[in-house]
C-alpha cells in the first residue's frame, strides 16, 4: 500500500517480490523474468519536459499571454490491456483468513509494478500528444466540438478575449508528463484556445478510447471539474506554478512550505551532538530541494556539500560535525524563502544567445585572434 495525495493510499501489485515455497524454493520475481521489449524513447523524454515548457516561456515575448491547461489520464497503466494469454503473469492470491477458500486475481491490464508498464504506456501517451499536435495544425474551426471542451472555456481572462481574430496565426505548446497533459497557447481569441483544448482531448481520445460513461472517461472528468483543464494565466504544472502573465516560475506552495520547514527544524538541531537526521530523510528532502532548484538561479551550488554526503551514505547526518552543509542549508532556505517573494523570470533559467562572439588560437609564438559584437554593439577588435 503506497501513501497517495488524494486518498489514504494506492494499492500496487509488488512484481519485484520473490516467492519462497514451503518447500524453502524461491520462484523468480515476474520484474527479474521479464525480458524488457517495451520502446525506450518515450520514457527517455520524461526528463525533459518541464524544461521544455521552461524554453517555451522564456522564447515568448514580454507581452505575450501564455493560458495553461493540463488534462490528466484516469487510471493510467490499466487503460493498456495484455496480449492475451500473458495476463497470467499478473496473477496474484487476495489475502484472505485462514481457512477461508483461496481466491486468485488475474488482472487483464497493465500493472504499476511490472517493470514495463511505464514505457508501454509512456509510447502510447507520447503517442497521442503527436496525434494530437497535429489536429492543432489543422485549419481553425475544423475541429469538431469536444464532449468536454466546456472545461477548458470558463476562465475569466479566456472569456475576456473576443470570439475570434483577424488573424489565424498564434502560438501553442503540447507536451505529456507520463499521464499529464500540458497545453500551453498565445492565443488572441476565444476561438484559439478551444481550438488548442479540442485537439488536445481528442488526441487522447484518438489512442485512449473515450467511454460513453464521462465518469469512467480516460480524461479525468474529476480533475477537469476541479478546474486542472481549464485555460488560465496561473497553472501549477510538474510541482511549479507558473504565471502566464509575467513568464515567471515558482516551487508550488506545499512543496515549498514543507521544505521550509524541514529546513527549519535541520538548523535548529545543527548544534545538538544527539539529534542526527536519518539518512533516507536527508536523501529525499535533498532530492526535493534539487528539484526546486530548477527554478531558482546558483541554487544547485549549494548541494556540493550535500552530494558529498550522500556519496558516503551514512547512518545518520549530523551537522554540528559538518559546518559546510550546516551553512549550506541555512542559505538553501533563505534562497527558497526569497523566490517567494519573487518568482524567477523564466528567461533567466535558459541560456540565451551570447553577446560576443570570437575565434581564439595560440601557438608558441603567443595568443591570438579577434571579437565582434553578436547581440551588443562591439568594434571588431583583432589581438
Amino acid at each position: 500500500m503506497i501513501p497517495h495525495k488524494s486518498r489514504k493510499y494506492r494499492a500496487i501489485l509488488d512484481l519485484s517480490f520473490r516467492i519462497r515455497l514451503k518447500s524453502g524454493r524461491e520462484v523468480p520475481s515476474v520484474n527479474e523474468t521479464t525480458t524488457l521489449e517495451a520502446p525506450s524513447g518515450a520514457i527517455d523524454q520524461l526528463g525533459h519536459s518541464l524544461q521544455r515548457i521552461i524554453h517555451a516561456f522564456a522564447e515568448a515575448d514580454e507581452d505575450a499571454k501564455i493560458f495553461m491547461a493540463k488534462f490528466d489520464i484516469k487510471d493510467g497503466f490499466w487503460r493498456l490491456d495484455c496480449a492475451e494469454g500473458e495476463e497470467w503473469n499478473f496473477a496474484y492470491v487476495l489475502p484472505q483468513k485462514e481457512g477461508q477458500p483461496t481466491r486468485l486475481v488475474v488482472p487483464t491490464s497493465l500493472q504499476m509494478g511490472w517493470v514495463e508498464s511505464p514505457p508501454y504506456f509512456c509510447a502510447a501517451s507520447e503517442t497521442a500528444r503527436d496525434v494530437a499536435a497535429q489536429y492543432a495544425e489543422i485549419e481553425l474551426g475544423t475541429l469538431k466540438s469536444h464532449k468536454f471542451v466546456e472545461y477548458a472555456m470558463g476562465n475569466d481572462d479566456v472569456k475576456a478575449l473576443p470570439k475570434k481574430s483577424d488573424s489565424n496565426d498564434f502560438k501553442y505548446f503540447l507536451d505529456v508528463y507520463v499521464d499529464d497533459y500540458l497545453a500551453m497557447a498565445i492565443a488572441t481569441s476565444q476561438e484559439q484556445i478551444e481550438h488548442v483544448s479540442n485537439a488536445v482531448m481528442t488526441g487522447v481520445h484518438d489512442v485512449f478510447p473515450a467511454d460513453k460513461n464521462d465518469e469512467n472517461d480516460p480524461l479525468s472528468l474529476k480533475k477537469l471539474k476541479k478546474g486542472e483543464g481549464e485555460m488560465s494565466l496561473f497553472k501549477e504544472m510538474l510541482d511549479f506554478d507558473f504565471d502566464g502573465n509575467k513568464k515567471t516560475m515558482q516551487l508550488e506552495s506545499k512543496k515549498r512550505e514543507f521544505l521550509l520547514a524541514v529546513l527549519h527544524k535541520w538548523i535548529r538541531t545543527a548544534s545538538s551532538k544527539t539529534a542526527g537526521i536519518e539518512f533516507a530523510e536527508f536523501e529525499s528532502v535533498i532530492s526535493k530541494i534539487r528539484h526546486g532548484f530548477m527554478c531558482i538561479p546558483g541554487g544547485k551550488g549549494l548541494l556540493t556539500p550535500c552530494n558529498r554526503v550522500i556519496a558516503k551514505r551514512p547512518r545518520r547526518v549530523f551537522l554540528h560535525r559538518n559546518r559546510r552543509l550546516t551553512t549550506a542549508l541555512k542559505d538553501m532556505r533563505t534562497l527558497i524563502r526569497e523566490a517567494t517573494a519573487n518568482p524567477t523570470k523564466c528567461r533567466e533559467l535558459v541560456m540565451g544567445p551570447p553577446d560576443y562572439i570570437g575565434v581564439k588560437d595560440a601557438s608558441i609564438h603567443g595568443v591570438g585572434g579577434f571579437i565582434v559584437g553578436q547581440g551588443k554593439s562591439c568594434l571588431p577588435t583583432v589581438f
